[in-house]
């Protein structure tokens, strides 16, 4: 699904189904103008997912407020199997997160 211009509210969207989907491994929302609105949404998805292993985010305008409700998500659900998140983020806190899960950060 990338390069589809979604936006928060598409973003918002998909993190509903992510809520309650415990079959998709990937998903690519690559260059989709997703903001700290949308990546909020799809952290509050994350903390309750247990299946997305490879998230990509790059290429969207997420900023320190998104990428740190994305860190927060990623300490909260123990049950998450997220190897790989593409964000293109060099905020700390999800650097620190991402290394105490065991996610490579791309």
């Amino acid at each position: 699904m990338f390069i589809n211009k979604i936006g928060d509210q598409g973003a918002t969207a998909i993190a509903k189904a992510l809520e309650v989907n415990g079959a998709l491994t990937a998903l690519n929302l690559f260059s989709n103008q997703i903001g700290d609105q949308g990546a909020t949404a799809i952290a509050d998805a994350l903390k309750v997912n247990g299946a997305l292993k490879t998230l990509e985010l790059d290429g969207n305008s997420i900023g320190p407020s998104g990428a740190t409700a994305i860190a927060e998500a990623l300490k909260v659900n123990g049950a998450l199997k997220l190897k790989e998140l593409w964000v293109g983020s060099t905020n700390a806190t999800l650097k620190a997160a991402c290394a105490e899960k065991g996610v490579t950060l791309y």
